[in-house]
């Protein structure tokens, strides 16, 4: 689920590193992979780093599939295997079920405020790392 919105990303970021940018490091006598580590992955840094937030953002986000991974059951885990739920399987299972004010309630919108602030945080990563990225400017 990850994989290929990170592969796919990382591949577009390391496309758009200008070619001149290689051709100049191996003019100046670096090996192939000196350029690569030194010159190409520098360059598209930030790209990667995007792309390994946006398939953690999407692996936070899918919440069906991982519901149904971990077995969607209320308790507490003891180990990896053991079943759980998640923040967005609980939610959605208990919001109908609750009386406004009760406990159960305001524990349910805790959770939902929760589940808000790790994609404010997610949302505010790719910020950083983009404004960032839009520092370079890249001839082509």
């Amino acid at each position: 689920m990850i994989l290929p919105t990170v592969t796919f990303m990382t591949t577009d970021s390391l496309r758009a590193v200008p070619r001149h940018y290689r051709e100049a490091s191996l003019a100046m006598g670096a090996t192939r992979w000196q350029t690569i580590w030194r010159v190409t992955l520098k360059a598209a840094r930030s790209g990667i780093f995007t792309a390994v937030v946006f398939g953690m953002a999407r692996a936070f986000g899918e919440a069906l599939a991982i519901q149904m991974v971990v077995g969607n059951s209320a308790v507490i885990p003891t180990s990896l295997t053991t079943p759980a739920a998640t923040l967005t399987s609980v939610l959605t299972m208990g919001i109908g079920n609750t009386v406004m004010g009760t406990v159960d309630n305001n524990v349910l919108w805790s959770l939902a405020l929760v589940l808000l602030l790790m994609s404010l945080a997610f949302n505010s990563v790719i910020k950083l790392i983009t404004k960032e990225r839009g520092k370079k400017n890249y001839a082509r």
